[in-house]
């Protein structure tokens, strides 16, 4: 396992919050774009070049309502993927980090949940971007 943390080897991209959930299902493009909604404030400027990329999300869950975890990076990668932006038509093109989210550019993601008792659902996403080695 990676530790995402280790300034060596990663550096942090972006950290961003989205006050709901977004998982796979249905309207696909409109959810990508509300997750780019999200992500655009105090996305930097000027961005790292990177081997690869990693995401870490967390989501808090109202514990009334289900919901299947591994349904919820999909969105958010292919929110960052230039073909998808490009596709989407997005107001957001700044936010392209990769060309797709094939393998070679998207390598690793962590999610973690948990139930809460509000009603208020969270994901919290932290986007890491792998030190190219020179």
């Amino acid at each position: 396992m990676w530790n995402f943390y280790d300034s060596k080897k990663f550096i942090l991209i972006h950290h961003f919050n989205i006050e709901k959930i977004y998982t796979w299902g249905t309207e696909y493009k409109r959810k990508r774009e509300e997750i780019r909604s999200y992500a655009i404030e105090k996305f930097p400027d000027k961005l790292h070049e990177c081997d690869w990329y990693a995401f870490y999300i967390e989501v808090e869950r109202s514990s009334k309502r289900l919901i299947d975890i591994e349904n919820v990076p999909k969105l958010i990668i292919d929110a960052f993927s230039i073909e998808q932006i490009d596709k989407d038509k997005s107001r957001y093109p700044k936010l392209g980090l990769y060309p797709n989210d094939s393998l070679k550019h998207v390598r690793a993601f962590q999610i973690q949940g948990k139930p809460i008792d509000n009603e208020k659902d969270n994901t919290k996403v932290w986007i890491f971007g792998k030190k190219i080695v020179k």
